[in-house]
């Protein structure tokens, strides 16, 4: 019995430490290609360094830590070409989001989009970082889960836990994040529609410039630059 709790307990504070190592990555305590001390942590935890250890393999598999032979752990810093490639796929997993919306979709569930639109509008223009990529991320994931695709939507939020630290990496100012996410209204308003070529567009104009993607896979989409 003695030796479950045990387990119990390892198993408790991995989970604790993943949450809040995350929460530090997320809310730029750590940022994009800082190390991360496993005794710090431990420390300021309040736990030993193994379950450290263990929630840092964790976020390794996440796409949200680097550990590296002799160097110890970093928060993942995503090179030029790999923001390229998330962007492909982000782009494609959010076309089929959309066009399962369209066909999935109330009038109340577009409303709650719209709802999204303008908290992230209006916490954008206060200057939080935080606050605006996450609810930038809240607003895709919420197209996504209209589709009514429990798998699609697994997929999204894996791969949206990368783009926040992308996110965080890239951004500039309260205007060019304003710039970054006007498209929104307008994708709801397509959706709503069911416009799926109108969206598909403003999505390839949302993703492009901050993805750098490839125009051949814009040209793909049905979109070509102006």
């Amino acid at each position: 019995m003695q030796e479950r709790e045990q387990v119990l307990l390892v198993q408790s504070q991995k989970e604790f430490a993943y949450e809040q190592i995350k929460n530090m990555i997320f809310h730029m305590e750590l940022l994009p290609g800082a190390r991360i001390s496993e005794l710090q942590i431990a420390k300021k935890l309040s736990i030993s360094r193994t379950p450290v250890h263990d929630a840092l393999r964790y976020l390794e598999a996440e796409g949200l830590v680097t550990i590296e032979a002799n160097r110890g752990a970093s928060v993942k810093s995503f090179c030029e070409e790999e923001v390229q490639e998330i962007g492909v796929v982000r782009l494609s997993l959010d076309i089929l989001s959309i066009q399962l919306a369209a066909y999935y979709g109330s009038a109340a569930d577009f409303d709650h989009l719209n709802a999204l639109a303008d908290i992230c509008e209006a916490i954008a223009a206060k200057g939080d970082i935080y606050g605006r990529i996450q609810t930038d991320c809240d607003f895709h994931l919420a197209i996504t889960k209209i589709s009514n695709n429990s798998l699609l939507f697994r997929q999204q939020h894996a791969l949206y836990q990368q783009i926040h630290l992308i996110q965080i990496s890239k951004y500039t100012d309260i205007a060019h994040s304003l710039l970054q996410i006007h498209h929104h209204k307008p994708i709801v308003a397509a959706i709503r529609t069911g416009n799926i070529e109108e969206a598909t567009a403003l999505l390839c104009q949302h993703y492009k410039n901050f993805h750098q993607i490839n125009p051949y896979v814009l040209k793909c989409n049905g979109y070509t630059s102006e």
